[in-house]
């Protein structure tokens, strides 16, 4: 009782904050003439601006977006590169854009204007005289655009024209102050609220849809009556060109008069090829014709002949669910776009070619901005999820029922949680802590995490606020907050205040809480207690924050009763009248909840929440029971033949904290069964360590064999067992291109050697042994977008040595995409325990890495011992990084060794073809060496082949140091110098299993 009456005095406080009060008013007239052979906008602007504000102005800020392409140091740039988009930095000079002739006057006279180097697009406009409240200026300029090619949203393809964020326009100034924003290709915009009267001035065959109303009777019955045209009956190849091929431009212009009111922007797009379609909708809740219009290519016929369908159906259930369309248009049209699949514009959006295939999402969630975004227009700079995140959650709603696909709210018992890609993606990003909060600045995004957390995670979270408001309530406060904010500027309170208006519940868990949080969303039903009426059930909640939760009773798969709890932090009870159930769940497809496997409370069950499901191949985390998955396995080397088994694992999205994968297998020339495997346990400590990971990787394989004095065969074999701890050091900062991390490992390896005997005439046998290793071991990585770069540091101890050593490595990209000299610098010094050679020889710092020389058993080789057939020619990047694979000393060191390894691409566009050059300073006192030479110099450099990136190369050395070639020479002949000095490399060692899923994740969406 005493969390009702605190949520209703909370409720009552909230009813009474004040409405909208003031915002500018900004109305805009232009005249523009495209230059469709020089791609060039000539243009004449007016902007009257109205001071609806309590402050006296002495300036104003203008945004000149185009200014974003003017070169590679804009901010728009900068953000390209921390994303990874290098299209842009390597593009030539004559594809980027600007804005310029612009000359300045304000109520008739000449004013100056400032902007910078770091930020062009921004520009402060002073004002001859202070601009008082309620009063208004006018202000004019000419100016020119040069329309680059389509590098983020604005731009064009050859002759089609996507022209946005075009022309001078005032920045937003409300309570908060100015914002002033450059143009970014992650993060949207903000703007006055006004009319726009625009005239475009093309040549006549150009199809032209803008925002606002066109005014023109000709240019209307032109596009009626390509509306009616027939579409293409025959199927058509997709994106044929011929089909799309550009008709020349006619040699007469036409000039196109667009007007609307109550638009915070203007937009237009002009293609020669576009086909068009038209239809009409009634727009619900103040029956204003709307005509839908839609222009796309020949070739995307098929994909696009229902756009007009989907258009009118987001008037309907935006129109019900938030409030009436308040314009006569909605358009969109096909085009190229490089900042995701679709961008919306007031009454018009530009869908990209790529997002054809899944047209009726994107184009609802586009045409959905006509709400969040046009008609509520809120700061999606600073507040993106208000945009894009509600959009998505009316998105999914209109996509859902346009499906007739109600399964998200009548999930049973023991089932999948419906959910979609992106969805899991938030789930698998914060199961490994790699998420972000909601309501943070858009910049201030990972690039996944913008479009996953910002859009995704939103609508998720959107979702558990509907149903713990009930959905009547929820939707007379979205009413509220249309009502009461459209064609203004509202912040989160704003919302927050409607939607209270609206529930006597309390809120402040999802506007205080839920939307500043990465942390996991986990709750547990703990027990329950069953009397003669009521079941009391106890659920923890394991999130740090007070958050309600939702729980539904089962007896079998029928749904019996369900209940909410308030928000609450650590445990809280619930009493359901019900005595007969088997089954309690946590509603996971109403809650977020990132921890399906103990959402289900079994009743009967001697472990209430375990369960296990064994599925082929691999699959996704998203069920109540854990999953084991078994898919078939295979490996080879030279000495264990053909292998076959089966790989055990749980490796899943979302991933689990603790993690396997087992690989048992019979090796079928050896007759044994081999193997490999690891097991891990992951923390996430969040202060000075961003994850721990305690693992253990084991492997059992054959690797040395005779047939000397034997009936048959005999091999020896290795196994290793290796636990390790690795801490992965926090950044803090999400866009941080630096990875740090610090490796303590532990080698336990037992080696059969072959014993030839005493004699030629002696019966080979087997030898153990067994040794322990120690490794520790630092790594700095900066995987910035140009020049990225590596560092580690290593030590090494064994019973018979110890050695550091340091590697760095570099990539220095040249002024050429995809192109760079990589260089490799590695330095290392030994200590032997002992003066014995045939000892500790085999652990000595080594020029070329081959099998013979992994005595920690880390490497993956196809004949790790041979020193004939393809097997020796495997060499590993470690070490000195030679490509010369060779034995018996001629390449190590028991004291230093100093090395450089140089990469170069060639200017062969996609050729996999790079030259290496290696030279190292490697002395050696060892007496025992097979070919001494007082020269420590060595040397080697070639043609290298690049066939999976960091992972298998083919290296034919050209050149070489004596060392290299008197060994080969001496050990093989002549005749055999080219053919065994080439080598190849195969770096699975770089892989670590047990994190493949997020390293998949990743790769998959960039």
């Amino acid at each position: 009782m005493k969390q009702l009456i605190t949520a209703i005095a909370f409720f009552s406080v909230f009813t009474s904050i004040a409405q909208p009060a003031w915002q500018q008013r900004v109305d805009t007239k232009i005249d523009v003439t495209l230059n469709d052979k020089k791609h060039f906008l000539d243009a004449y602007e007016e902007i009257t601006y109205t001071n609806n504000s309590p402050d006296t102005l002495n300036y104003l800020y203008l945004h000149l977006w185009p200014n974003a392409y003017k070169n590679d140091h804009t901010p728009f740039a900068r953000q390209l590169d921390i994303n990874g988009n290098t299209s842009f930095y390597y593009s030539k000079p004559a594809d980027k854009g600007y804005i310029d002739s612009l000359q300045f006057m304000v109520d008739g006279q000449y004013t100056d204007y400032n902007n910078t180097d770091n930020a062009p697009d921004i520009a402060r406009l002073e004002l001859h005289k202070p601009l008082l409240p309620g009063h208004k200026i006018v202000i004019t300029t000419p100016f020119r655009v040069k329309i680059p090619k389509v590098f983020s949203r604005m731009g064009h393809t050859r002759q089609a024209y996507y022209i946005s964020q075009w022309f001078p326009k005032p920045a937003v100034y409300d309570s908060k102050g100015w914002h002033p924003i450059s143009y970014l290709d992650q993060g949207e915009f903000i703007s006055e609220y006004g009319s726009y009267d625009v005239s475009i001035t093309l040549p006549e065959n150009y199809v032209l849809l803008a925002s606002g109303n066109c005014m023109d009777e000709k240019e209307n019955l032109w596009l009626d009556s390509l509306s009616k045209l027939p579409l293409p009956t025959k199927k058509i190849a997709f994106n044929a060109p011929h089909i799309d091929s550009i008709p020349p431009s006619s040699p007469f212009l036409k000039t196109v008069h667009f007007h609307e009111d109550n638009i915070h922007d203007f937009a237009w797009f002009a293609d020669k090829r576009w086909l068009v379609r038209k239809d009409t909708v009634h727009s619900p809740g103040n029956n204003q014709l709307v005509t839908a219009w839609v222009a796309f290519m020949p070739s995307y016929r098929q994909q696009w002949e229902s756009a007009t369908e989907y258009l009118k159906e987001t008037v309907k259930h935006y129109g019900k669910w938030v409030g009436p369309y308040q314009y006569k248009t909605i358009k969109a049209v096909l085009g190229d776009l490089r900042a995701g699949g679709g961008m919306e514009y007031p009454t018009i959006t530009v869908i990209d070619k790529a997002s054809s295939a899944a047209l009726r999402s994107v184009l609802v969630h586009e045409a959905g901005h006509n709400w969040f975004y046009g008609m509520l227009g809120s700061n999606e700079r600073d507040h993106a999820w208000m945009d894009e995140g509600i959009n998505t959650f009316y998105e999914q709603k209109t996509t859902r029922d346009l499906a007739k696909d109600t399964s998200a709210t009548k999930a049973s018992s023991g089932k999948k949680r419906k959910t979609g890609a992106e969805s899991t993606i938030y789930f698998e990003r914060a199961a490994t802590h790699n998420d972000q909060a909601i309501d943070q600045t858009s910049a201030n995004f990972e690039k996944l995490n913008y479009g996953i957390d910002v859009y995704y995670k939103t609508a998720l979270a959107l979702n558990w606020l509907e149903k713990y408001m009930g959905d009547t309530a929820f939707e007379q406060g979205m009413h509220d907050y249309y009502d009461t904010w459209h064609f203004h500027h509202p912040y989160p309170d704003d919302l927050r205040v409607c939607l209270q208006r609206h529930t006597a519940l309390p809120l402040d868990w999802f506007f205080s809480d839920m939307l500043h949080t990465d942390k996991k969303i986990d709750f547990v039903i703990t027990n329950t207690e069953t009397g003669n009426e009521y079941t009391e059930v106890t659920v923890h909640n394991n999130t740090d924050m007070a958050l309600p939760v939702h729980i539904k009773a089962y007896n079998n798969d029928s749904l019996i009763t369900d209940a909410w709890s308030l928000p609450f932090k650590n445990d809280t009870s619930l009493s359901l009248p019900i005595t007969t159930w088997n089954t309690m769940k946590v509603d996971d497809d109403i809650i977020p909840d990132g921890k399906p496997t103990n959402d289900v409370y079994r009743r009967y069950a001697i472990f209430h929440h375990f369960g296990v499901k064994v599925k082929p191949f691999f699959g996704l985390n998203l069920s109540d029971k854990d999953k084991l998955f078994i898919a078939p396995a295979a490996g080879y080397n030279q000495y264990d033949g053909i292998m076959a088994g089966l790989l055990f694992h749980n490796l899943t999205i979302p991933e689990n904290r603790f993690r396997f994968a087992l690989a048992p297998m019979y090796a079928f020339q050896s007759k044994a069964l081999v193997g490999a495997g690891s097991v891990g346990y992951v923390w996430y400590p969040e202060n000075l360590f961003k994850e721990i990971m305690l693992q253990a990787d084991g492997k059992t394989f054959h690797d040395n064999e005779t047939s000397v004095n034997l009936p048959s065969r005999l091999y020896g074999n290795y196994s290793k067992i290796a636990p390790s701890l690795n801490f992965t050091f926090n950044e803090h900062d999400p866009l941080s291109s630096v990875k740090r991390t610090l490796t303590i490992k532990g080698y336990s390896i037992m080696e059969q050697n072959i014993d030839f005997g005493t004699d030629s005439l002696s019966k080979p046998s087997l030898a153990s042994q067994n040794k322990m290793y120690g490794l520790l071991r630092y790594q700095h990585r900066n995987d910035r977008t140009y020049n990225p770069f590596s560092y580690n540091v290593e030590g090494q101890l064994g019973a018979d040595f110890a050695k550091i050593s340091a590697e760095g490595n570099i990539r220095i990209d040249y002024n050429v995409k995809n192109k760079a000299l990589y260089v490799r610098a590695f330095i290392g010094k030994f200590f032997p325990v002992n003066n014995d050679p045939t000892v500790y020889g085999r652990y000595e710092l080594n020029a070329s890495y081959t099998g013979l020389d992994d005595y920690l058993y880390d490497g993956t080789y196809f004949g790790r011992n041979a020193q004939n057939g393809v097997g020796a020619q495997q060499i590993s990047m470690q070490e000195g990084g030679f490509k010369v694979p060779a034995f018996n000393n001629v390449d190590r060191s028991d004291n230093y060794m100093a090395t450089i390894n140089l990469e170069t691409d060639l200017p062969l566009k996609k050729w996999p073809i790079r030259l290496f050059f290696d030279a190292g300073i490697i002395p050696n006192s060892n007496p025992t060496l097979t070919n001494p030479n007082s020269n420590t110099i060595m040397y080697d450099g070639g043609v290298e082949i690049h066939l999976i990136k960091n992972v298998v190369s083919v290296y034919i050395p050209i050149i070489m140091s004596s060392d290299f070639d008197n060994y080969i020479i001496n050990n093989y002949g002549k005749k055999n110098l080219f053919a065994r000095s080439v080598s190849f490399t195969m770096q699975l060692q770089n892989i670590n299993w047990l994190k493949a899923p997020e390293k998949a994740i990743k790769m998959g969406v960039n």
